[in-house]
């Protein structure tokens, strides 16, 4: 059996009632075998071509699945979340309650891919041990090898934004509980703006395989590797739409943006003014703990002769406040906070690359009616 090249669908406009309805035809196909051209009917397998008469099947893949969340959290719901977000913490603006005010409050269905798969490994290989043998002075340690197998079977079901949003801060969903649907642009462009993927499927698909293959390695550990068997089955792939309500406010003269999930109504990212007393307070305060307890333990170290051993941990630990108050001086300026911060949300450098830096705006390839 031969395979005709891709074809585009025409569909005619529905008939008056009372009429027969029109039969829809596949069109723009071309024999492979003489070149003419092919007209079937829709859903038409077997076809033969009426230049060679030659036996014809189709085949062709059924597309990316593609799904949908639909959203249960309102725009006042979103606004409202917003504000209770703002009252949160002490590292933001405790004047942003009381001065801020919403900007504006829309609705977006930004694309991710869906990407799940098994990961199975079987390795044969040594690991090096230790051991302690003799004794009195002749006790030594010596490292010897053992053969081991390890096996490895791992499921995974990650999700990669399939648009630049980069600036929007949600690199991450999860779609634990969340009910799917199948996608439908004009119902979501009737509640809201739509973003096609702007990603290409196939590196993406391909980097995220090889991650995951490279997390399950069974060689992983071994001294020594005799033999390694690792592959990726049940490989499922989808493109799923989320809703997240963008919430734009204004402060000081300053814009800012809160992402708020529309499925559970959690703050997936936010932006908001730092406060400037907690960015002092946090600079002076890890200074003057870091110098209290260097000094303390040195005194305590020179008096009782405990060794260098506390003076090397009082040196990493205050090493540590001071970068942490730094960090929080220099950079807390402006706060993000949100789900998709917290959770795990590192993306293998291969797809990393893929993405602009710059940010992406409502207008650009968006669809809204």
């Amino acid at each position: 059996m031969t395979t005709p090249t891709p074809a585009t669908s025409t569909e005619p406009p529905s008939p008056p009632a009372g009429e027969r309805p029109v039969e829809r035809r596949i069109t723009d196909l071309s024999c492979p075998n003489c070149g003419g051209a092919l007209e079937v009917a829709d859903g038409l397998r077997v076809a033969h071509c009426p230049y060679c008469d030659t036996p014809l099947l189709a085949l062709g893949e059924l597309g990316v699945r593609r799904f949908s969340i639909q959203p249960t959290i309102t725009a006042s719901q979103a606004q409202e979340q917003t504000r209770r977000w703002w009252r949160r913490g002490f590292n933001k603006d405790r004047r942003l309650a009381a001065h801020a005010h919403t900007a504006e409050t829309f609705l977006c269905f930004l694309p991710f891919f869906r990407i799940e798969a098994d990961a199975i490994g079987y390795a044969l290989g040594t690991q090096l041990r230790t051991r302690t043998v003799g004794s009195g002075k002749n006790r030594r340690t010596e490292t010897y090898e053992v053969d081991v197998e390890k096996r490895t079977q791992r499921h995974f079901d990650r999700t990669f934004p399939a648009v630049n949003v980069a600036e929007w801060g949600v690199r991450k969903i999860d779609l634990g509980g969340d009910l799917l649907r199948p996608f439908d642009s004009e119902a979501l462009a009737r509640q809201g703006m739509v973003f096609p993927p702007t990603v290409s499927e196939v590196p993406v698909r391909r980097a995220a395989l090889e991650d995951f293959r490279n997390t399950s390695d069974p060689a992983q550990g071994l001294h020594k590797t005799r033999f390694r068997f690792l592959e990726t089955v049940r490989e499922r792939f989808s493109v799923i739409y989320y809703p997240l309500w963008v919430v734009r406010y204004r402060f000081r003269g300053r814009s800012y943006q809160a992402l708020i999930d529309g499925e559970d109504g959690k703050l997936a990212y936010g932006k908001a003014p730092g406060n400037d007393l907690f960015r002092a307070l946090a600079l002076v305060g890890t200074e003057a703990i870091a110098c209290f307890a260097a000094t303390t333990v040195l005194q305590f170290s020179y008096s009782s002769d405990g060794g260098c051993v506390p003076t090397l941990i009082a040196s990493l630990v205050g090493l540590w406040l001071l970068r942490w108050g730094w960090k929080r001086f220099r950079y807390g300026g402006v706060v993000e906070e949100g789900e998709s911060l917290q959770a795990e949300v590192d993306l293998p450098d291969s797809i990393q690359k893929m993405f602009d830096l710059g940010s992406l705006s409502p207008a650009a390839g968006g669809e809204h009616s």
